[in-house]
């Protein structure tokens, strides 16, 4: 994918991940040999960081703690090329992810402690409109407080983008449906912001709540997506799976990017399930093989 310079504004969370991956199948209430790291992630970091691998100019905005982790993060944001300008700093922790991966690298079990999200308020919102004015594309986490989804639903002039993050969380895009122009969501998420069981049914509905794009991931087999009347989908890559996490997220940074670009949907699908490949064939949330997509 031959690419230009398009601005990406990253709007969600950052956290310090804790991982755990089983050398065996897990079992309730042992503990198991295997492996274990600490890494930063988080939605809308991840994202931000596969967007500028992808030959995106990423741009993040987030409420950032002053503990441990800050001179890691700000030295993440130099190696990727993450615009950190309008990140706010507090005295306070960073957000912590703690999750367990079984034999597969699939995810079994995940806590998240994300309580400076919560902190993202419309007052901290709004000093960020001018910053995100020359977007080509915006992308919001839906670990952001539904108020502050709401207002900037409503104030942002560039094409938005949203990733639902959980199940849990997803339903706070409701508000800001018919502002955006593509939503990602995986079968579970998808069911709770419409209640129904079906992807089809699920793309349907969410086409019909004002979503311009829709890209529902259906793990090993691919993506559906939608756009207006149509449906499709575009399969997996067919890769052996070292980590599956941020599989999800490097699948909205190249949808995000191809809508920067201005891409058609069927590429950007292509985009999308290709970079998810690339990550899951490698270890930890985001790997920069993404950048051979870009040559």
């Amino acid at each position: 994918m031959k690419t230009t310079k398009k601005k990406v504004a990253v709007i969600g969370a950052l956290n310090v991940d804790v991982g755990g991956r089983a050398d065996r199948p897990l079992t309730r209430g042992d503990s198991i040999p295997g492996s274990v790291r600490t890494a930063l992630g988080g939605v809308g970091w991840n994202i931000a960081r596969g967007c500028a691998l992808l030959g995106a100019d990423a741009a993040f905005f987030s409420l950032l703690g002053l503990d441990e982790h800050e001179s890691a993060i700000r030295a993440d944001a130099q190696r990727f090329g993450v615009d950190l300008a309008n990140c706010r700093w507090t005295r306070r922790g960073n957000n912590r992810y703690l999750y367990i991966c079984d034999q597969r690298g699939d995810v079994a079990a995940a806590v998240n402690d994300m309580a400076l999200c919560e902190r993202m308020t419309p007052d901290l919102a709004e000093t960020w409109l001018a910053a995100l004015a020359d977007a080509g594309a915006v992308v919001l986490d839906a670990n952001l407080p539904e108020d502050t989804l709401a207002f900037l639903g409503q104030r942002i002039t560039a094409p938005l983008a949203a990733d639902c993050v959980s199940a849990a969380k997803c339903v706070r895009l409701r508000p800001v449906l018919s502002r955006l122009h593509t939503l990602k969501a995986n079968r579970t998420e998808a069911a709770a912001l419409t209640g129904l069981e079906r992807p089809l049914d699920q793309a349907r509905a969410l086409l019909d709540a004002g979503v311009k794009r829709v890209v529902i991931s259906l793990g090993p087999d691919g993506v559906l997506c939608g756009q207006g009347k149509a449906l499709f989908r575009q399969n997996a890559a067919n890769v052996r799976v070292a980590d599956a996490t941020g599989a999800g997220d490097s699948l909205t940074a190249a949808l995000a990017v191809g809508l920067a670009k201005g891409l058609p949907l069927e590429e950007c699908a292509r985009l999308g399930v290709a970079a998810a490949g690339v990550t899951i064939a490698h270890a930890g949330a985001v790997t920069e093989a993404l950048k051979e997509l870009v040559k």
